[in-house]
């Protein structure tokens, strides 16, 4: 454990906590079928939930390391996936985050998250990070919190964040 680094100092993932330390490491893998969903519904195939838009980015030489959070580039991502996908801001409920667990990670996270949603709603969007439950899994990390996104959709139920108990003071 090294202190404002990604590892975690007690072994837990707490996401968006005021004792959040950073990660642990987990071990798995995931796998995600994804069709057109005219081909979907042809085939008979159960459909869990349908992808409406997705964007990604690399803001690399604007900050100061590759691993390094930007608000500047979690934004336009966020804002460029919402216009892609049609979606409006206030109509979604539940974000799946990266969810470091470290309070620089965190913060940037929200206050990129902030910006994109640009509202003054509050308490309509839930938030979790998969990594609370299974670590940090590495490559597999982002298809399993999609996975965790999906089944929330449809199941319709936000899980509880393992870990979490009191807000971290660096977030509004």
């Amino acid at each position: 454990y090294q202190e404002g680094m990604i590892g975690s100092g007690d072994g837990h993932v707490r996401a968006f906590d005021s004792r959040a330390s950073g990660v642990v490491g987990g071990s798995g893998a995931a796998v995600v079928v994804l069709k057109p969903l005219e081909d979907a519904e042809t085939h008979g195939d159960h459909i869990y939930a349908v992808v409406k838009g997705s964007a990604i980015n690399n803001d690399g030489t604007r900050k100061v390391g590759y691993t390094a959070p930007s608000v500047e580039g979690q934004t336009e991502v966020i804002k460029a996936a919402q216009y892609i996908a049609e979606v409006e801001p206030e109509s979604i409920g539940y974000l799946e985050t990266h969810g470091t667990a470290t309070k620089l990670g965190d913060s940037v996270e929200i206050e990129a998250l902030k910006a994109a949603f640009a509202t003054d709603k509050k308490g309509y969007c839930g938030i979790g990070s998969v990594k609370t439950n299974v670590g940090h899994l590495d490559n597999a990390a982002g298809a399993a919190g999609f996975i965790k996104a999906v089944l929330a959709i449809y199941h319709k139920l936000i899980p509880p964040s393992l870990h979490y108990e009191t807000p971290n003071p660096h977030i509004d």
